[in-house]
This record gives structure tokens, C-alpha cells and sequence, in this order.
């Protein structure tokens, strides 16, 4: 069976998978960072966050 799997901050349609995929994927549309996966019927979908650590300020 064939899934769509859609942003969940932007709702852009990222792509279309089967069961057993394991994808990482940068949405073309808000940018953010995610890895998708498709197992026995179920998507998930976890998303990175980034923070600054290089907050430097050279004098």
C-alpha cells in the first residue's frame, strides 16, 4: 500500500511511500527537518529542531 505523507507545519505534500520506509526530508516549502517513517500501517513523523549555539561575538 502506497502513503502520502504531508508537512505537518506547512501541509506541503512531501511524498508518497510504502510500508517499510525510513526517510529523512527537508520540506522545499517552510524548511524544517524530519524523519518519516512507515511501519505496519502507522506513519510517524518527528521533526528537528535547531538551536544557535554559536553565539559569538568577535571584537
Amino acid at each position: 500500500m502506497t502513503y502520502y505523507t504531508v508537512c505537518p507545519d506547512c501541509g506541503y505534500k512531501l511524498l508518497k511511500a510504502g510500508d517499510g520506509s525510513n526517510l529523512e526530508i527537508y520540506c522545499p516549502k517552510c524548511k524544517a527537518k524530519m524523519i518519516i517513517e512507515i511501519r505496519d500501517c502507522k506513519i510517524t513523523i518527528q521533526k528537528y529542531y535547531q538551536t544557535k549555539s554559536n553565539n559569538r561575538i568577535n571584537l
